[in-house]
């Protein structure tokens, strides 16, 4: 696991809990979220009570247990509390967001959340079949993510959590030659 040292409090974190802050003007430096918080608070005379949540382990529609780990973010008016997988240390697979105002209570939007994560897990969206996997029904949902082993820069989807490339995706498509879609895309906030 990739470990960056934040630049106010000196001590190691995970990078997935990284946040590089300031600007092309000043320059921009790695903290840690409870010290990003801190200086986003401090900045705007905004009082804030760091909260710091236990990961969480969630069932998915096959039984899979996935561990979520969770983030609370302080960003002046509004706060935003994360839920994500870490796979080899990095952000890996499902992720969720919700974000409210500032004043929110924490507990509030840990409860709103983990309904929203046990929603979105009881879904599934693809099958498995032999070599390959399909669209299960007429919907997917997932995030929209990028290959960073292409030098194209096209999208990597994460669909039941789990990566699928572009590629991937289009053939899977293929089964729904001649249909009509309607692709809608919406913010990492947002529940689809």
């Amino acid at each position: 696991m990739d470990q960056i040292r934040c630049h106010t409090c000196r001590n190691p974190v995970a990078s997935y809990d990284v946040i590089s802050f300031g600007s092309m003007e000043k320059g921009y430096r790695d903290l840690c979220s409870r010290c990003f918080n801190a200086e986003v608070a401090e900045n705007g005379g905004f009082a804030f009570e760091q909260v710091d949540f236990l990961p969480m382990e969630i069932m998915d529609f096959a039984g899979v247990k996935h561990n979520f780990k969770f983030r609370l973010l302080h960003l002046g008016d509004r706060v935003t509390l994360e839920a994500f997988e870490v796979d080899d240390g990095e952000r890996g697979g499902y992720e969720f967001q919700i974000l409210s105002d500032a004043q929110a209570d924490p507990f509030k939007l840990m409860a709103r959340l983990v309904e929203r994560i046990r929603r979105a897990l009881s879904q599934r969206h693809l099958v498995d079949e032999g070599e390959g996997c399909s669209i299960a029904t007429d919907v997917v949902r997932g995030k929209i993510s990028c290959d960073l082993q292409s030098q194209d820069r096209v999208p990597m989807l994460v669909i039941d959590g789990r990566e699928i490339s572009w590629d991937q995706f289009g053939q899977m498509l293929m089964t729904f030659e001649g249909w009509q879609f309607k692709l809608e895309i919406k913010d990492a906030s947002e529940e689809v």
